[in-house]
């Protein structure tokens, strides 16, 4: 018998096993049916934008103590690339 995930009393296990085939399939579709709901249900989180991705990344902490500077160097000209 394959090892079992749910620890389930003697008494418990005993009770499934005798069960008519009918009330088997029934708990079967009832926990096919809970994994379905689970698998289709939207994700906890809400989608993010981006921006605010990189607001609360440590990337941004590091940036607000001044440990980073991302600021843009204006010395060198936007059009350094050519083509």
């Amino acid at each position: 018998m394959a090892t079992l995930f749910l620890e389930l009393s003697p008494e418990l296990e005993q009770q499934l096993l005798g069960l008519p085939p009918s009330d088997k399939l029934r708990l079967i579709q009832l926990l096919a049916q809970s994994l379905n709901d689970l698998w289709s249900s939207p994700s906890p989180e809400p989608s993010t934008q981006l921006s605010e991705f990189f607001r609360c990344s440590p990337l941004a902490e590091v940036a607000a103590t001044g440990e980073l500077d991302l600021s843009r160097d204006r010395s060198v000209p936007g059009d350094r690339f050519v083509l």
